[in-house]
C-alpha cells in the first residue's frame, strides 16, 4: 500500500507542476516568433488586377517547442502558390528554420498618376492558427531585397519592417472564443516603387501625340482640298481614341480621372478643335476670303500647338 500511495503521489504532484507550468506559460505572455524575409524576385505587378507576385526566403527563429510557425503562417493579404520544405536546426538555443515562398499579393493601386504613379507594395504575413494572445512577431535582423531585385518602370527600395496587430471584428461562428472579435499580430513588410524616368510616358502616349501633330498638320492644307484637310482631322481623331481605349483598358475601375485619361482628353479636344477651325476656315473661303482663311489657319496651328503643350505641362505639374 505504501508503494501505491507513493506512486499516487508522485503522479498528483507531477500533474500539479505541470499545470503550474502551464499557468507559468500563460502568466509569461505569448510565444515570441522573431521573423524575417528575403526577396528575391517581385513580378507581375498588374494594376489592373491589383497583385504583384513575390518569391522570397521566409525563415524563423523561435523557442518553444511546441510551436511549428513555419506551418502555421501565411500571407495575410494574398495566397501562397508554394513554399518549400522545412528543416529545423539550431541556432544559439531558438528554434530555427527557412522556407522559400512563392507567393501572390493583393494590392489596391493608386493610378491617379499613371504613368507616373509610384506605390508602397504590402506583404503581411500572419499565423493562421494562433491570435495575439498565443503569438508575437518580432522583425528579426537580416530582412532585405536581392541586389538583382528589378521591377520595370520603377527603382524598388525596401521600407523599415513593422509589427501590428490586425483586429478581426467577428468570432468565426466560434461562440466559446466571445463576440468581441480577436487580434492576430502582422509582421508587414513594404516596398517602395518609384518611377526611375519619363519612358513609361513616352511608350503609352507617343501615338496620342503623333496623332495631334497629324491634326494639326491639316492646317497647311488647302481648305478647299476636303479629302486631305478633313480626313487628317477624323483620322487623328480615331487614332487617339484607340489608344485611350488600350490605356484605359491596362488600368482598374477608377471613379477619378487619372492622368493617363487627362492626357487622351486633352489630345482629343485638341483635334475636334482643329476639325472645328478647319471647318471655320472652308467657310471664309466660301465666302471669298481667302486671306483671311489663310490667318485663320497660321493662327489656328500657333495657338493650338501652343495650348496643347501648356496643358499636357500643367497637368503633369499640378495634379488635379
Amino acid at each position: 500500500m505504501r508503494a501505491v500511495r507513493a506512486v499516487l503521489l508522485t503522479v498528483i504532484f507531477g500533474l500539479l507542476a505541470g499545470f503550474g507550468a502551464a499557468g507559468a506559460a500563460r502568466a509569461a505572455g505569448p510565444a515570441e516568433v522573431q521573423m524575417g524575409a528575403y526577396v528575391l524576385r517581385i513580378s507581375n505587378v498588374s494594376q489592373k488586377d491589383g497583385t504583384f507576385d513575390v518569391d522570397m526566403w521566409v525563415w524563423f527563429r523561435w523557442k518553444d517547442a511546441a510551436l511549428r510557425p513555419f506551418e502555421s503562417f501565411e500571407v495575410a493579404n494574398g495566397r501562397i502558390n508554394s513554399r518549400s520544405n522545412a528543416e529545423i536546426s539550431d541556432d544559439g538555443g531558438y528554434f530555427y528554420t527557412s522556407v522559400r515562398v512563392d507567393a501572390t499579393v493583393f494590392h489596391e493601386y493608386d493610378v491617379r498618376r499613371f504613368p507616373l504613379d509610384n506605390h508602397v507594395l504590402s506583404i503581411e504575413f500572419e499565423d493562421e492558427n494562433l491570435d495575439a494572445a498565443g503569438l508575437t512577431y518580432a522583425a528579426d535582423a537580416g530582412i532585405g531585397l536581392d541586389p538583382g531585385l528589378k521591377v520595370d518602370g520603377w527603382a524598388a527600395t525596401l521600407l523599415p519592417a513593422q509589427v501590428a496587430l490586425h483586429h478581426y471584428p467577428t468570432n468565426y461562428g466560434l461562440r466559446s472564443s466571445g463576440t468581441g472579435g480577436s487580434d492576430y499580430s502582422r509582421l508587414i513588410l513594404q516596398v517602395s516603387l518609384e518611377r526611375t524616368s519619363m519612358g513609361a510616358l513616352f511608350k503609352g502616349f507617343w501615338i496620342s501625340a503623333l496623332s495631334v501633330m497629324l491634326g494639326l498638320l491639316a492646317f497647311r492644307v488647302k481648305p478647299t482640298d476636303l479629302d486631305a484637310r478633313f480626313g487628317l482631322g477624323v483620322g487623328s481623331i480615331f487614332a487617339a481614341s484607340a489608344n485611350a481605349f488600350v490605356i484605359t483598358d491596362s488600368l482598374p475601375q477608377t471613379t477619378f480621372v487619372t492622368l493617363a485619361e487627362q492626357i487622351n482628353y486633352i489630345a482629343i479636344g485638341t483635334i475636334f478643335l482643329s476639325v472645328f477651325m478647319s471647318i471655320a476656315s472652308l467657310r471664309l473661303c466660301y465666302a471669298g476670303r481667302e486671306a483671311a482663311s489663310e490667318k485663320l489657319d497660321v493662327w489656328g496651328l500657333a495657338l493650338i500647338a501652343l495650348g496643347y503643350l501648356a496643358a499636357n505641362v500643367l497637368i503633369l505639374i499640378v495634379p488635379l
